[in-house]
């Protein structure tokens, strides 16, 4: 299964320590779980911004990087004034590569969340803390 990392989320994640985010590590680590990126110009500021460049670098050499290039940009600029958040490439980057699990937080954005668990745009679920895990976290089917 791949998730998509929302920005809000990179310092918590980040943080080896932080007890929401140890079931996703542990989810990347042996179950094989990926995080979907694109390499458009939005995802790389955001996670430039956020400190996540390293880290990107990192996941992508252990295989827990799904890098999805075809479309996505595309698809965003499609969903523009379409969609109630201000995150195109998070919607677009969920429709293109299929993901169905967002990681974000517990005060995140909540029109984020709303588009996402959208039916007629991704249908998805969001995972925010540990107690989500047992049933958003599961083996790999990354397409």
């Amino acid at each position: 299964m791949c998730a998509i990392l929302d920005t809000n989320t990179f310092g918590k994640f980040k943080n080896p320590a932080d007890e929401d985010m140890k079931p996703v590590w542990k989810w990347l680590d042996s179950k094989d779980g990926k995080i979907a990126y694109a390499n458009t110009k939005k995802f790389e500021d955001e996670w430039e911004s956020g400190g996540m460049s390293h880290l990107r670098d990192q996941m992508m050499r252990a295989g827990q990087l799904k890098l999805v290039s075809e479309g996505v940009q595309e698809k965003a600029d499609e969903l523009k004034g379409e969609i109630v958040s201000n995150d195109e490439h998070i919607i677009a980057l969920a429709i293109i590569a299929g993901v169905k699990i967002l990681v974000s937080y517990r005060e995140g954005d909540r029109d984020l969340f709303t588009d996402f668990k959208n039916r007629g745009l991704v249908g998805g679920r969001v995972y925010t803390r540990k107690t989500h895990a047992r049933h958003l976290l599961r083996k790999d089917t990354c397409p």
